[in-house]
């Protein structure tokens, strides 16, 4: 909608309300959602009841809000909207009016705290796995435009086994030594670094002690692999930028940009739903889902595989990803839902609800993720 735009730099596209009731004609793509945008009104359902409650029976907009181009819009004066939008908070129905330049904010003070994680893995519908974990975010400091973030994570229990049940457990011997992990952050939430608070020759020697306990082959291997990963920065970054919850935390998801209040365009992100092969490349999009809490905010991330390898493929990690291919009839078929619940006033996360399926030759695999902020 181009009448009366600002011009603004790099603000979003507006439309300066007129101080009287205007007309204005629908010009070619624009949608309901797309003039409400324009005109800063917080649901376009308002639009479509303020236009309705105006025009003839000819230009009465159908409940899907399907516009015809060139159709004779009537559209409130500033006044007006600010009183619609005011009526639209009160009935918990304002779909993403703290949307800045057409993105979510994202503020990385706000990760304060600990969050439990939830995963299962099922074949054909029988669930085979389950584990659970807890992550801890501090904020620390802001310095030269990064952000400094204590990160632990701890309370591991696989099939509802309980976290120190398995007292030569090598993982939670691993957890105890390694963590907590200062996390760096740039200024457009991108996670970029990771290094161990404690000396890196303190944490070899204290994992090179796991010997004592943990004598069997496979964990004498494991903790020399363990010990060459600490000893480089950039194998913890790698390691925690293929899990799950920091994939959901700091990818693409702040940065998607909204075309209309309640959708955004399609981008590209990846997912390792099937740590430890390569991540996923999946093409996604948002939608904000209607509010049923005042204090809250959903929005939901569908997503489809845009992947040219095989599931096998997948495996061989060492195989760099190749852009130019396009997928064919024997790349793998999956697909990615995930539910965030926001605070509706800063966007922090609240819980995000994810499941992933994906076509394993003759049978079909299901995970779900599910991560939860703890209140206190």
């Amino acid at each position: 909608m181009k009448k009366n735009i600002p011009n603004s730099g790099n603000s979003p596209r507006r439309i300066t309300p007129p101080l009287k009731q205007d007309i204005y004609f629908v010009k070619q793509g624009e949608t309901l959602e797309s003039i409400s945008w324009d005109l800063n009104l917080e649901n376009p359902k308002y639009l479509r009841e303020y236009h309705n409650s105006k025009c003839s029976y000819l230009d009465l907009i159908p409940e899907d809000g399907t516009l015809r181009f060139l159709q004779k819009l009537h559209i409130p004066n500033s006044g007006e909207i600010l009183k619609l939008n005011e009526q639209i908070r009160k009935s918990g129905e304002s779909l993403c009016h703290l949307l800045p330049m057409g993105k979510i904010s994202f503020n990385i003070e706000l990760i304060d705290g600990d969050y439990e994680v939830k995963q299962t893995e099922s074949d054909e519908g029988i669930k085979k796995s389950e584990y659970s974990y807890t992550l801890h975010f501090k904020y620390i400091k802001e310095e030269e435009k990064e952000h400094y973030v204590e990160f632990t994570m701890n309370n591991f229990k696989r099939n509802e086994e309980k976290p120190e049940e398995k007292i030569n457990n090598l993982a939670s011997d691993f957890v105890k030594i390694v963590y907590p992990i200062t996390l760096i952050i740039d200024k457009s939430g991108n996670f970029i670094a990771a290094n161990p608070i404690k000396e890196t020759k303190d944490i070899i020697n204290e994992l090179e002690t796991l010997k004592q306990y943990h004598t069997g082959s496979y964990a004498v291997s494991h903790i020399d692999q363990m010990k060459n990963k600490m000893a480089d920065p950039q194998m913890i970054y790698n390691s925690l930028k293929e899990t799950l919850p920091f994939q959901f935390i700091f990818n693409q998801f702040y940065k998607a940009n909204y075309h209309s209040k309640d959708t955004t365009a399609p981008y590209h992100d990846e997912f390792s739903w099937l740590a430890p092969a390569s991540p996923i490349r999946l093409e996604m999009v948002h939608q904000t889902l209607p509010q049923n809490d005042s204090n809250l905010v959903e929005l939901l991330q569908t997503g489809k595989s845009i992947d040219y390898r095989t599931v096998s493929e997948l495996y061989y990690t060492d195989l760099e990803y190749d852009k130019q291919i396009i997928p064919h009839s024997k790349s793998l078929r999956a697909n990615h839902l995930a539910t965030y619940t926001l605070d509706f006033m800063n966007f922090s996360i609240k819980k995000i609800k994810a499941k992933f399926d994906i076509q394993i030759t003759d049978y079909e695999k299901t995970i779900t993720f599910e991560l939860e902020k703890l209140v206190g």
